[in-house]
C-alpha cells in the first residue's frame, strides 16, 4: 500500500471512532435526562417531579399498580411519606349527540 491510501484508512478510522465516541457522549446525556426510561413492559415509572427548595424533591413513583409519594434530600435517605390509591385513568368528554345542539 502506499502512503495515500495508508493516509485514507487511518483518516477514516479515526472519523468512525469519533462519530461513535460523540454518539456514546449523546446517549449518556440523553439517559441520565430519562429519555428512553419508559419502556413498555417497565415496573417503575417516574409519575412527577416537584423541586421544593435547594436540594429537596417530592416524587410520585408508581411501582406495579402501587403510587407512592417520596421525599428526596441532598443529603440523607430517601424517605416514604405515603402510599397513594392509583387514580383511575382520565376519562375524556364524550362528543355531544345531535341532542345537545338543539
Amino acid at each position: 500500500m502506499d502512503g495515500g491510501a495508508l493516509s485514507l484508512i487511518l483518516r477514516t478510522s479515526l472519523a468512525l471512532i469519533g462519530v461513535c465516541a460523540l454518539a456514546w457522549v449523546a446517549l449518556q446525556w440523553l439517559a441520565r435526562r430519562g429519555f428512553g426510561a419508559a419502556r413498555s413492559g417497565a415496573r417503575l415509572r417516574l409519575l412527577e417531579r416537584l423541586p421544593l427548595a435547594a436540594g429537596r424533591q417530592l416524587y410520585l413513583v408508581q411501582a406495579d399498580s402501587r403510587v407512592f409519594l417520596l421525599a428526596a434530600a441532598e443529603r440523607g435517605p430517601l424517605s416514604l411519606i405515603a402510599e397513594l390509591e392509583a387514580a383511575p385513568a382520565p376519562r375524556l368528554p364524550s362528543a355531544p349527540g345531535p341532542e345537545a345542539g338543539a
